[in-house]
């Protein structure tokens, strides 16, 4: 419920941004206090990020002038402004900010809140703080404990109306002012690319559940290092003959756990046909199975595209092709 008011809320304002030709009509403001980040409970004790759980942040909405629920997405540095690196760097993702000679200066949390009280995962920070020291792969800090960050965080909040008028969000941002934690003590985690997973005859119909998580290790899709968060989804898996009958999952949360998609809602068959070793379609939350009844056997790239909602088979030599 509170998602629909901040969305009628929202339109409200975009409203106001264009279509409002009398003074007395509401105006959304760019508010020009960035002081709305209050200083953390935990900021002047030792945050061990391992056994932290969740950090907790709270803030005072800044002034638009007219009600609004803003998108608030936390950023964090290892600089107080902002600015430089402590190291030099390697590696990229899609979440993290640079300066001009490309090194990652800070790292912008995935996940927005639209609440003045909100917690991030202990994990995310760690995530980010090594991605901010060059580290995209747990193996970097295998033997390297001198890898693990330990110093001051520092952390800010960019506020934001996503639904002005396209190409004028940046007019209604904001930045908050730098709150410090002062002992941080990271621990070795990195952002891994999102995995779904291939439930069906290929895999013996297994539960997708907890209990089968190594066994569907095999059977994940994964997105590519450079496209975390992307939903989109790669695997290439050798479908014996007569088997081509599957549909996939989103987490190992249960036959019921709301994870399941494919070509429909209903738990049924739906027959796709290969044309030229291809085969595509469209993809939605259900139970509906792919399948192709003469499958004859052999290796499959499949491509899962959750933000389009579209996927595709290609018949492949191997597995590496």
């Amino acid at each position: 419920m509170k998602r629909i008011f901040h969305y009628i809320a929202l339109a409200a304002v975009a409203l106001g941004f264009s279509a409002c030709s009398d003074d007395t009509d509401p105006k959304a403001q760019y508010p020009t206090d960035p002081n709305f980040l209050n200083i953390p409970v935990m900021a002047n004790q030792t945050l061990e990020l391992k056994d932290a759980g969740k950090v907790e942040f709270t803030l005072s909405q800044p002034n638009y002038g007219v009600a609004v629920v803003p998108d608030y997405t936390l950023q964090i540095s290892l600089d107080p402004n902002f600015e430089k690196v402590p190291s030099k760097l390697d590696a990229t993702t899609a979440s993290l900010v640079f300066n001009k000679a490309n090194e990652k200066v800070f790292y912008q949390l995935p996940k927005p809140s639209n609440s003045a009280a909100f917690s991030v995962s202990a994990k995310d920070i760690a995530d980010g703080i090594s991605a901010i020291l060059g580290y995209d792969d747990l193996d970097q800090y295998k033997g390297r404990e001198d890898k693990v960050y330990r110093g001051p965080l520092y952390c800010r909040v960019l506020s934001t109306i996503p639904t002005a008028n396209p190409g004028t969000e940046d007019g209604y941002s904001i930045l908050s002012n730098v709150v410090k934690f002062n002992n941080v003590v990271g621990f070795p985690s990195v952002r891994q690319p999102g995995v779904i997973y291939l439930v069906g005859a290929p895999s013996g119909w297994m539960g997708p559940d907890e209990g089968n998580s190594a066994a569907y290790a095999a059977w994940g899709l994964y997105e590519n290092k450079d496209g975390i968060d992307s939903k989109v989804y790669y695997g290439i898996f050798e479908i014996p003959a007569g088997q081509f009958t599957f549909r996939f999952y989103t987490a190992l949360t249960g036959w019921d756990g709301g994870a399941s998609w494919g070509p429909g809602e209903d738990d049924t068959d739906v027959p796709i046909k290969m044309t030229d070793g291809v085969a595509s379609g469209e993809i939605q939350p259900g139970k509906s199975k792919y399948t192709i009844p003469d499958w004859p056997g052999g290796w499959v790239k499949m491509t899962v595209n959750l933000a389009n909602k579209n996927v595709q088979f290609v018949k492949v030599d191997g597995p590496g092709k």
